[in-house]
């Protein structure tokens, strides 16, 4: 069991927690993901690691509250434990020297994004952040990620299903800036994963998209993670989490997410 050091909101309907697991904070790398359990009856929630500090052995998380698990896991107090945190999972971030990146975060993923842009920024690579939320309101860590950014932008949108316009034209004003741009990492929903990896495949720049939300089980046994990139399938916990934004194919994962979030019928019936 992993006791938790804090658990406090962000901004609406985020969180940031703070957990002693000495094991995989002592493992863990930048683009990682753990997968915690609330309690006993709790599912798995997937969450990217947002740091670690491998002296004190303690992991730092941040999570959207969208149903029964993470309501319970909001409600924890500081001192209470977790049925369990396993970790670290997924391959670690590539990182080289002498790049221009491109971090694109949405919702949870400014979090996810920190350690990557750190490590980036500490190998020597130009790192650009771009954070996507509704308003002010939703920002969050905006201090502590220009630390390792070069330069970073806020965008916001307040409804993220628009035509994808303001995301095309913020892209653009980054790419005048940055004609050397030439990789884009992208955390945050379904849709600002697609919208990006389209906007960045006709100039032909690698796209990463990071699947974890997407997962179930995270050991490869459940196939509910399972996508298809380039005529293979891979799964998202095993291979991943992240993939090549360019060469997934949309039209199937959008269909298996469609059929993942539907409401069975009744369900909320008395």
């Amino acid at each position: 069991m992993n006791r938790i050091v804090k658990n406090e909101r962000l901004v609406p309907n985020l969180y940031h927690l703070v957990v002693e697991a000495p094991e995989v904070a002592r493992s863990a790398r930048p683009g990682q993901f753990v997968m915690v359990i609330p309690d006993e009856k709790g599912e798995r929630i997937p969450l990217n690691l947002a740091d670690f500090d491998k002296d004190k052995g303690m992991i730092e998380l941040v999570y959207l509250v969208v149903g029964v698990s993470t309501r319970k896991l909001s409600r924890l107090k500081p001192g209470a434990f977790l049925a369990g945190v396993a970790g670290p999972l997924g391959h670690p971030v590539e990182v080289s020297g002498q790049e221009t990146v491109l971090l694109v975060g949405g919702c949870f993923g400014p979090a996810g994004l920190y350690p990557v842009a750190r490590a980036l920024k500490l190998a020597g690579n130009k790192v650009i952040f771009l954070t996507e939320a509704k308003d002010r309101a939703y920002v969050y860590w905006e201090d502590k990620i220009k630390a390792v950014a070069d330069q970073y932008f806020n965008l916001f949108r307040r409804d993220c299903f628009d035509s994808g316009k303001t995301l095309e034209t913020a892209l653009n004003r980054i790419k005048g800036k940055n004609p050397e741009l030439s990789r884009v990492l992208v955390i945050g929903c379904d849709y600002l994963l697609h919208k990006i990896s389209s906007l960045t495949a006709a100039s032909g720049i690698k796209t990463g998209v990071y699947l974890t939300p997407i997962m179930v089980d995270g050991t490869g046994m459940c196939g509910a993670c399972r996508v298809t990139v380039s005529g293979k399938t891979y799964f998202a916990c095993v291979d991943g989490p992240v993939f090549d934004g360019h060469s997934l194919d949309w039209a199937e994962y959008f269909a298996r997410r469609s059929r993942q979030c539907r409401r069975p019928a009744g369900r909320w019936k008395k």
